[in-house]
């Protein structure tokens, strides 16, 4: 069993995008500490060559380096799958139904496509749990988000996109800020990657960002352009606006995830939009509801409350406390976390839980008591554990 560990566990995240590199590192000689120190530390984004070599899905998804439809006809024909018409946009998004994986690859077929119809946010794994067509590569094993789905059997974080030639995604965020990474396992992408805040220049008069960003709006911005190619994965760190066009027919797998290196992003991210929210709709503050409504829209709008990040918070603090003194530690089923990485993980929820009480007008508006108490054993047990904090 491999064990993803780091050199040091006294790190303080600090971001600094004025000098941002894009990095191009190989799987095939990378450490944990490497892809930490480079990437994740420091919120900067890279190109991953060489990581889909060994996978069940490249021997059987590729016939001739093309997509291998017999094979998804026969194996996956009878599910269903979310596909967006990316033709067709409503809300600065596209348009998405359900359709038939055996009518998606009877349109692939098809030599002119009268639509352009693009698979995506696709839980094969989840439908297929028995079905190991990939592994997570270890260098992403520590993730909070889909460890916490799993715990719980709710929706993941892990997802199977299909898309032809000339389909897209807007520009965009990820879902919580959170981090990202996508393995090509046949295709090729362009992506186009903005530091935190470079996206603030592309904003309308009423703050709307474009649906996709054009060279002729380049003046003054900042960003990066990289063709990931076939068993190429791409790392994006939390907050880095990105748009991707497929260059050839394409299917990636794809994650969203969050550890300790991006949780007070996370969290930041999270209360920015609650600020938004409240000045929104200020005219109600006075009213009982004010709060709970405010808390609703941030569900819609963010994808989570703040009930949902403490119970994700207080869960995650409560089984590393159980891991730090056992063996138990097992991420993805093949990665054993390293006792550094464990007391990262503890510090940067101590360090969470320290942001939230430095703001009395957010505690007492939108946690509950247990929220504030689960906290506060929480906070107990890693500052008096001997071997945890260290501050």
């Amino acid at each position: 069993m491999k064990e993803i560990e780091i050199e040091r566990d006294d790190y303080v995240f600090e971001f600094n995008y004025d000098d941002c590199v894009f990095m191009e590192l190989d799987f095939n000689k990378l450490k944990y500490d490497d892809f930490f120190h480079s990437c994740m530390y420091k919120n900067m984004p890279c190109i991953i060559k060489n990581v889909s070599s060994t996978w069940e899905c490249t021997r059987k998804w590729i016939d001739s380096d093309l997509i291998n439809y017999d094979h998804f006809t026969d194996n996956y024909g009878d599910l269903e799958a979310p596909v967006a018409d990316c033709n067709t946009v409503t809300y600065n998004a596209h348009c998405k139904s359900n359709m038939s994986v055996d009518d998606y690859v009877g349109y692939l077929r098809k030599s002119e496509r009268e639509k352009l119809l693009y698979l995506k946010d696709w839980h094969l794994r989840k439908i297929r749990p028995n079905d190991e067509f990939y592994e997570v590569p270890f260098i992403f094993a520590s993730d909070w988000l889909n460890e916490y789905a799993l715990d719980h059997k709710e929706d993941d974080f892990m997802f199977v996109y299909i898309g032809p030639e000339k389909s897209w995604t807007p520009l965009h965020a990820d879902v919580y800020n959170s981090y990202s990474w996508s393995v090509n396992i046949v295709g090729k992408k362009r992506w186009i990657l903005f530091p935190p805040l470079e996206e603030e220049k592309l904003k309308d008069s009423l703050g709307n960002l474009p649906l996709l960003f054009e060279y002729e709006m380049s003046e003054g911005i900042k960003y990066f352009e990289i063709i990931q190619e076939q068993g190429d994965a791409i790392f994006v760190p939390s907050g880095w606006h990105h748009q991707v066009v497929n260059l050839l027919d394409t299917i990636s797998i794809n994650h969203n995830w969050i550890n300790a290196c991006n949780l007070e992003l996370v969290f930041k991210a999270l209360q920015n939009s609650l600020s938004s929210i409240e000045n929104e709709i200020q005219e109600f503050k006075d009213t009982p509801e004010f709060y709970s409504q405010c808390q609703l829209i941030l569900k819609s709008l963010f994808g989570m409350d703040v009930t949902s990040f403490m119970n994700f918070l207080c869960y995650i603090g409560n089984k590393r406390l159980g891991q730090i003194k056992s063996e138990n530690n097992i991420s993805f089923g093949k990665y054993k976390l390293g006792k550094k990485l464990i007391k990262l993980d503890l510090n940067s929820i101590l360090n969470v839980i320290n942001i939230i009480y430095s703001k009395p007008t957010f505690l007492n508006n939108y946690l509950s008591p247990n929220n504030i108490k689960d906290l506060l054993y929480i906070k107990k047990l890693i500052v008096q554990h001997p071997d945890i904090n260290m501050s």
